[in-house]
């Protein structure tokens, strides 16, 4: 279990470790401590989808089913789980603003860290671009691009051309994550918000983007990646994984 290096050197980079959790996850908490010894961090309760109502939240201006559908690639409005991850997600930027924080890392309690890359962390720290506004620490699909790929974006850029696909021009030609260093990649449109890290000047434009609540949270940071409103950074091979049941079944999630 690492105790030493790895977690000193996250905590000496960043001013603040949230990491995301509901109330009722209290067995998540104990593996994440357990697995999370050395490092400090502080568990964030945002919003909690037994709480509110989308219609009540609809009334106070909050959440745009409207903005949602138009923002989701089919044209999907947001479930009060979904809803309730994004609005806790936005709660976090908030707080960094105010407490003065200029960056942060952001896990949520299903991080799982992965020993053998971690053991290159301090290395890759150093070569971390100093304009990095978001960096993915953890994340899901397209962090290459094969074959296969290059002739999905082709599709993608037909579709998009006669008006049977939203994504622009620009999210398509970002897809993949592209080479960039020894450690890191360009940003793609990438799964999860399990394990990131965002500075002030990416906390305030995700708050924007996310204002009112438009995006699932793992596709505002996709978007702001891939259309380059943020400068994003994919970190290879990733360093934090998704936790896991027996048998390799993903856990239960709180979104549903």
């Amino acid at each position: 279990m690492l105790t030493f290096e790895p977690y000193q050197s996250l905590n000496g980079f960043y001013d603040h470790i949230y990491v995301v959790s509901v109330r009722a996850a209290v067995e998540r908490r104990t593996r994440f401590d357990q697995r999370f010894q050395g490092l400090k961090y502080e568990y964030f309760f945002g919003a909690d989808k037994d709480q509110f109502t989308i219609d009540q939240l609809k009334a106070e201006g909050i959440f745009s089913e409207s903005l949602a559908r138009m923002r989701h690639r089919f044209g999907k409005t947001m479930r009060p789980g979904e809803i309730a991850c994004s609005w806790s997600h936005r709660m976090i930027y908030e707080d960094m603003l105010k407490k003065g924080y200029e960056r942060v890392l952001i896990l949520e309690d299903d991080a799982v860290p992965d020993e053998i890359t971690l053991a290159q962390l301090k290395q890759a720290l150093e070569e971390l671009p100093k304009n990095a506004e978001l960096v993915y620490w953890g994340w899901g699909k397209n962090g290459e691009r094969n074959i296969s790929g290059w002739w999905k974006q082709l599709v993608y850029h037909i579709q998009h051309a006669v008006g049977f696909l939203k994504w622009n021009h620009r999210i398509i030609q970002n897809l993949y994550a592209r080479p960039f260093n020894a450690y890191f990649k360009k940003a793609g449109f990438h799964d999860f918000t399990y394990a990131y890290a965002i500075s002030r000047s990416g906390a305030e434009k995700l708050i924007r983007m996310q204002t009112p609540i438009q995006y699932i949270a793992d596709n505002l940071l996709a978007h702001a990646a891939t259309e380059e409103d943020v400068i994003a950074y994919t970190a290879w091979p990733k360093y934090f994984l998704h936790d896991e049941g027996p048998g390799g079944q993903a856990n239960p999630s709180y979104i549903r």
